[in-house]
């Protein structure tokens, strides 16, 4: 109740009403701080010069937010999940970030942008495991897409896992348009992907990717768990492996 009460007060009060009232309540919240007319019924803890748009739905687990950060407008924030930006970074507008509720997802998952970091506009990260972004590097453009979980069926029957791998993106990356990551990837420092790019292995070589051409992969589902660790969490509702880095 008190959560959806802090929402009703973020969505419906001008900033200034709005950031006294959550101090009364206890929220942490430093100078210079303007809250758009969005929806927030996360755990809060903003320091000075922080801005949020109007429009957002900004409903995971925790916020913070360090100095002269900012989120643009109609951003979608939901599930079990914590948000950090690091100093001077940012989220432009219409984003999409989500993870399913517990039992479906196990585990801690956060979103974390170094300082100077910025995710731009349109694109869409699962949280089924965390992703972290390093210092001066931006998801440029629109419509790219981080997954932390993919599926892998057997040839016959029902057989199906799902994979789950945190992605971690080094210092000074761009990321182009329409860009994919496929679970459990790591890209380290000074790299440029190119748009339109399938990130589907470890980048570890400074310099420019671009988008390769389609390649045949053998079907075996012994061999690919052999090659997994499979997760042991009561109540998961699906067989779970992780990806190594």
């Amino acid at each position: 109740m008190k959560n959806f009460l802090q929402g009703v007060i973020t969505f419906l009060l001008p900033s200034f009403i709005c950031i006294f009232i959550l101090k009364i309540f206890g929220v942490k919240i430093g100078k210079n701080v303007k809250i758009g007319f969005s929806f927030i019924t996360s755990k809060i803890s903003f320091q000075d010069n922080v801005k949020i748009g109007h429009f957002n739905l900004i409903i995971n687990n925790v916020i913070n937010l360090e100095k002269n950060t900012s989120i643009g407008y109609l951003n979608i924030l939901k599930g079990p999940f914590k948000l950090c930006l690091k100093h001077n970074s940012s989220i432009g507008n219409k984003n999409y970030f989500t993870r399913a509720i517990k039992g479906v997802t196990y585990g801690v998952s956060k979103l974390t942008l170094g300082n100077l970091t910025k995710i731009t506009t349109s694109h869409h990260i699962d949280l089924t495991k965390s992703v972290i972004i390093g210092n001066n590097s931006i998801l440029a453009g629109i419509n790219t897409q981080l997954w932390t979980h993919g599926y892998y069926h057997a040839n016959e029957g029902a057989g199906r896992i799902r994979i789950d791998g945190e992605i971690h993106i080094g210092n000074n990356v761009y990321v182009g348009s329409r860009c994919i990551f496929n679970p459990g990837v790591l890209v380290k420092d000074a790299i440029h992907i190119g748009a339109g790019s399938i990130v589907s292995k470890n980048l570890n070589k400074s310099g420019m990717y671009v988008s390769h051409g389609l390649r045949f992969i053998e079907n075996d589902i012994v061999k690919v768990k052999s090659k997994l660790e499979k997760v042991e969490e009561q109540f998961l509702v699906e067989d779970v492996y992780k990806k190594r880095h």
